[in-house]
């Protein structure tokens, strides 16, 4: 993809906006399916450390989610999981219980909340058992969904089979892309921070003095400018545009990687529901939060037309202790930590 013009950093802002498909809102929720949790530990097997969707809810980027029916039968299916992979079941325990779980948020849906957006149904006609999954990446979409099964996945908007990879690859794009972005615009910016911390300690020391040196300094320099033959004149105004031209490639380059890591995206997400539900609302608010909400607060967080009353909110999240966790007085999470039993 080649930028014709160079984006200023309102330009992309507003871009990126247009773009909106729930990517600002950090962490991004991602669901995990048992097909992928098989492939992961074979990566793990072979890499020795976990695949990228545990390194990145390990590191806050990405919020990762299991359905309770799903991480049950991920727990059916270890002693095939052993088998194929030429490993102990004890050993993929161990694996989920120290190295993935303690970085999954496990959620038990009751009936109700799973046949609320028709995509699920639509997945559960084809395979019972993905029902739970779909039911909870329909909820939390726009979202991030983690299986290989595009087949049975199709109403979900998974038509590929590294579809969930590839957003997860996105994901740390992205973050990339972003350093980049901060580096590049840091370079001209660090003269000046030099400047100002100068001047700070300069005047703490001889007081306002300080100042008249550095205005006669930036004088002098002009004068001395100046006083330069034409020709050098020319050269050091080439050099300056040499410069400049150089950072702002640089700056291009970095904003489009990041365009180009939030289109990759997008197009890997579930998508949103064509409407959601007051339900559906309050799981996703509380899905993509960085610390648990008081029902004050995620009254706060919902979109007016979804928004019930403080009171109502608060009976609905302490009558659901499945779905949500209390983790501290009137702070609520979505979903529990959950360890694999030795059965």
């Amino acid at each position: 993809m080649r930028f014709e013009h160079v984006l200023s950093p309102e330009e992309l802002t507003e871009l990126l906006d247009g773009l909106d498909y729930g990517l600002d809102r950090r962490p991004l929720p991602a669901v995990l399916d048992t097909a992928c949790v098989r492939t992961g530990l074979h990566y793990q097997l072979r890499n020795g450390s976990p695949p990228a969707s545990v390194t990145t809810a390990r590191d806050g980027e990405v919020r990762l989610f299991m359905e309770y029916d799903t991480l049950a039968e991920t727990g059916k299916k270890l002693p095939k999981f052993a088998r194929d992979l030429d490993v102990t079941v004890a050993e993929l325990r161990r694996i989920l219980n120290e190295e993935w779980l303690p970085h999954i948020q496990v959620v038990k849906l009751p009936p109700s909340l799973r046949q609320l957006d028709p995509r699920a149904l639509a997945v559960r006609s084809s395979d019972a058992d993905d029902y739970p999954a779909a039911a909870l990446a329909a909820l939390l979409s726009p979202c991030i969904l983690l299986t290989h099964n595009h087949n049975d996945f199709a109403a979900l908007g998974v038509h590929t089979t590294s579809q969930g990879v590839d957003a997860v690859m996105g994901v740390i794009a992205i973050n990339i892309g972003e350093m980049h972005v901060h580096a590049v615009l840091m370079v001209p910016a660090l003269p000046i921070q030099l400047a100002a911390a100068g001047a700070k300690w300069a005047t703490e020391r001889i007081g306002p003095a300080a100042w008249v040196i550095f205005v006669l300094a930036a004088a002098g320099g002009i004068y001395w400018y100046r006083k330069q033959p034409l020709e050098r004149c020319e050269r050091i105004k080439e050099i300056a545009a040499d410069i400049g031209t150089h950072f702002m490639d640089q700056y291009t380059a970095a904003t489009g990687e990041v365009l180009q890591a939030r289109l990759q995206l997008r197009a890997c997400l579930v998508p949103k529901p064509e409407q959601r539900s007051v339900a559906s609302a309050i799981v996703r608010e509380l899905a993509v939060a960085r610390e648990s909400l008081s029902a004050q607060q995620l009254a706060e967080l919902l979109d007016a037309s979804l928004r019930p009353r403080v009171p109502d909110l608060r009976t609905y999240l302490r009558g659901n202790e499945a779905l949500f966790a209390q983790v501290r007085r009137g702070g609520f999470e979505l979903g529990r930590h959950y360890r694999l039993r030795d059965t």
